[in-house]
């Protein structure tokens, strides 16, 4: 509408502006009627053309003609024209204004209709909420209502189990209340009517079976004697058990090194020997010729019974004979053994139960010793009454013992923190083994149970070393181990397994590349394996097993020393830190490959072995390379932050007229400290130290790239590009030197190649030859980036601008070229 209006004013005022011209010749007015009434130069025929309809337009022109007015009438026409262009520009003029309040008021109403939308969208957003806080109310309404249907279900159920409950109550007070008919009677109402009601449920069956000892407290009062029996065997069972371990102890020399154990032998031998002739009778025994001739010699085995004191010497088994004879003449023998068996196992339950106090060795020992006492009153019983304990049952009652000692022992063994108490613990289980196992029984699992305490001891042992390792890491001075004669030399190759051609030539004082951390390292895995391998003698584990286990262990702690190494490299370690744990992590991963030998050789008891097995778990060689590799990051990102603090205090002045002639001072300092920290590297091995060496040299490189385009500044000049190149020369200069051995003299200076071909171009503006080597293989600056030429480019153009306004004179070569350089480099930009 604006467009089509604004066309129309503007051929109104083309018409206006001829009729008026018209006018100012013909010296008419520039008032104008829009009456029809005849006016000055307005002929007849005008009036009767605008009287009259179109179909007397014929007869009036040729009337006109005829007359041969035609020249009048033409000019009468053109005059009525004007008035009437003159009418229709007043009337557009009149109701412009109308049109433009139209017009906002059309703008208004859009933004009443906006609100109204607004309004109506909010609206539906209430509705929304609204309806899902509906939803919400409904789904909880449903969940209630299954909640009270449940409810319901359980009130059902719960009232035909109250009889039960109400049954199960009523038999226990009448038992105390020693009516046993009645009590009888409800254990048959339950067991008839009641459980057949509840027999869905699982707690019926074990209501079914608490009912079992009722009926037999019942059937007899004549087991007390026995039960007296069973009383006097639990207070007891200790000191019987105490003594079988020392028994036990005593035949397997328990506690005594080898060494004291023959010695002790060959003693007693030499003893026995002296002055005694023996000769064997005809009954087989030994007679002392010497002595007594005619008197025998008491049998051995015979003195042995005498000198030791077994079960029956402590405990009266008359009671358990005397109940056995009675039930056998009432006929109830069977049922007298099955009630015995109950309540052995039910006494082998209460022993093989814990104490809740289990916090010293002692309760251990007691405990053992308790559990040890009831199988050795078990198997004395079995040797007089065979058929009333037989070797099933005593079987179930050591694997159910063996179960509980096994649980309880598992569970319970993490509550020593000493490895010396774990020792001693494992040698408490050990005895009790060994003294189960001289009565018959399978002591597997307690094997497989100490087994598994060495890996519960192996880990608290871990610790100790671990709290060790993090003690040394952290007092560690980080120099190379420096000795100044030969006694101190040959300890430390003693102690650590250090080889290197020549050192012994060297002159004194002659340095290692390690610390003395690494020494203290060496030493401690070696002590771990050593006490690691204290706990797992005597549990039937072959050497290769042995092996294998003491080298899972050994893995298991430099895996656990390499994450603390990690973790102690991430706290802000300073360069020469850095720089010396490398070194010293190579030579604790050379040094793990002494640990194999050495495990084989204390397993085997300092002898090598016949023949060599092969090994199901290896020593890991790599267990560092983590930590080394972080370590190495470490020391690139600490590099760079140096690089960064000497870039820092670069303040380079872009409009410098004209170079120094010199490189920059924070670059020569750059340079001599890069220079001090690759020598450091002597040590570090010399693909780490080329690496280091190239990817800080492209950082310095990439920095300076950096700073050449950073969008900080928007304008060089020539002289600050001169200074910037000179910067770069002295590093190429620097490069060239390779102050790193076994680097190529190619390889470092590339790193600085890209800046110095970019440089180049944009100083020389050598675009003639850039622009036709662009889309060749082979190009002069095939390292350049366009976007980082068009961006110097555009900076030295701004600094032309500055300095000589070249841009405000017209038809510069100079501009033109510039002009045409930065239009083609952004063509090549976009194409990319």
């Amino acid at each position: 509408v604006s467009m089509a209006t604004l066309g129309n004013s503007s051929m109104l005022d083309t018409t206006s502006t001829s009729t008026a011209t018209k006018e100012t010749a013909t010296g008419n007015s520039d008032t104008a009627s829009t009456s029809y009434q005849p006016l000055p130069e307005m002929t007849p025929e005008i009036y009767e053309l605008e009287a009259t309809d179109s179909g007397s337009i014929g007869l009036v022109l040729r009337a006109i003609y005829e007359s041969g007015d035609v020249t009048k009438f033409s000019r009468g026409l053109d005059h009525r024209i004007h008035q009437y262009d003159k009418n229709i520009q007043r009337v557009c003029s009149h109701h412009y204004q109308g049109f433009i309040d139209s017009m906002k008021q059309m703008m208004q109403l859009r933004e009443k209709c906006a609100a109204i939308k607004d309004e109506a969208q909010k609206i539906d957003t209430t509705i929304q909420t609204e309806s899902s806080k509906m939803a919400e109310k409904t789904a909880e309404i449903v969940r209630y209502r299954k909640q009270m249907r449940n409810a319901m279900v359980a009130i059902d159920h719960i009232s035909i189990c109250l009889p039960v409950f109400d049954n199960y109550s009523r038999l226990h007070e009448l038992m105390e209340q020693s009516k046993y008919y009645q009590a009888l009677k409800v254990l048959e109402e339950l067991e008839h009517t009641h459980f057949k009601l509840i027999e869905q449920y699982r707690f019926t069956g074990d209501l079914s079976n608490s009912l079992n000892p009722v009926r037999k407290q019942i059937e007899d009062k004549a087991y007390s004697e026995f039960k007296d029996f069973l009383e006097i065997i639990k207070k007891v069972a200790c000191r019987v058990g105490l003594h079988a371990c020392k028994c036990t102890a005593e035949m397997h020399s328990f506690g005594i090194s080898e060494a004291d154990r023959v010695r002790k032998l060959q003693e007693e031998a030499r003893k026995n020997a002296v002055n005694v002739k023996v000769a064997i009778s005809a009954d087989g025994a030994l007679i002392n010729q010497e002595s007594a001739p005619n008197k025998p010699l008491k049998r051995i085995s015979d003195l042995d019974d005498s000198e030791q004191i077994s079960a029956q010497d402590m405990i009266d088994f008359t009671p358990i004979h005397r109940c056995s004879q009675i039930f056998n003449v009432l006929n109830k023998k069977e049922t007298f053994e099955v009630y015995y068996r109950t309540q052995r196992e039910q006494q082998c339950e209460m022993v093989c139960q814990a104490p809740s106090k289990m916090t010293t060795l002692k309760h251990y020992v007691d405990w053992l010793n308790e559990i040890v006492g009831f199988f050795v009153v078990e198997d004395h019983i079995h040797l007089t009454e065979p058929a009333l304990v037989t070797s099933q049952h005593t079987e179930n009652l050591w694997k159910n013992a063996s179960t509980a000692v096994f649980d309880v022992l598992n569970s319970h063994f993490g509550v020593f923190s000493d490895v010396e108490m774990m020792i001693r613990m494992k040698k408490v289980v050990l005895l009790f083994s060994l003294t189960m196992k001289s009565y018959g029984y399978d002591i597997t699992r307690l094997y497989q149970l100490l087994k598994q305490f060495t890996d519960q001891y192996t880990e608290l042992l871990m610790r100790e070393y671990e709290a060790q390792f993090v003690r040394d890491l952290e007092s560690d001075n980080y120099t190379p181990i420096s000795v100044d004669n030969e006694e101190e030399f040959r300890a430390i190759v003693r102690q650590f397994p250090f080889y290197k051609r020549s050192i012994e030539k060297e002159e004194f004082p002659r340095k290692f590349p390690f610390s003395r951390f690494v020494m203290a390292v060496y030493t401690q895995v070696k002590n771990y394996l050593v006490n690691c391998l204290k706990f797992m003698e005597n549990l039937q584990m072959s050497h290769s097993d042995i092996e294998d286990s003491m080298r899972k262990f050994a893995n298991l702690l430099l895996v656990r020393w390499s994450e603390h190494l990690k973790q102690y490299i991430h706290e802000n370690r300073t360069l020469i830190q850095l720089v010396q744990m490398t070194v010293n992590m190579g030579y604790m991963e050379k040094s793990c490959e002494s640990l194999g030998p050495f495990i084989t050789r204390i397993v085997n008891g300092g002898e090598a072995p016949a023949h060599a097995t092969g090994h199901l778990v290896a020593l890991s060689d790599k267990v560092f390379r983590d930590a080394r590799t972080e370590a190495e990051q470490q020391i690139e990102e600490s590099l760079r932050k140096k690089v960064d603090l000497f870039l820092d205090i670069s303040a380079y002045d872009w409009e410098l007229p004209s170079s120094a002639g010199h490189a920059s001072g924070y670059i020569m300092d750059l340079i001599s400290f890069l220079q001090t920290t690759f020598i450091s590297f002597t040590n570090l091995p010399n693909v780490l130290a080329k690496h280091v060496c190239i990817q800080i040299c492209k950082y310095v490189a990439d920095s300076l790239l950096a700073v050449l385009t950073s969008p900080d500044f928007r304008i060089v000049s020539r002289g600050a590009l001169d200074q910037f190149s000179l910067d770069v020369m002295q590093c190429e200069m620097f490069t060239a030197q390779c102050p790193v051995p076994g680097l190529d003299n190619q390889t470092l200076p590339v790193t600085f190649a890209t800046l110095r071909q970019l440089l180049d171009l944009v100083i020389t503006d050598d675009w003639t030859t850039f622009y036709p080597e662009y889309r060749n293989e082979k190009k002069t600056y095939d390292r350049v980036k366009i976007n980082d030429a068009i961006i110097i480019l555009e900076k030295k153009v701004e600094w032309e601008k500055k300095a000589s306004g070249f841009l405000s004179m017209k038809g510069s070569d100079r501009k033109k070229f510039l002009e045409s350089t930065l239009r083609q480099l952004r063509i090549l930009a976009a194409e990319r």
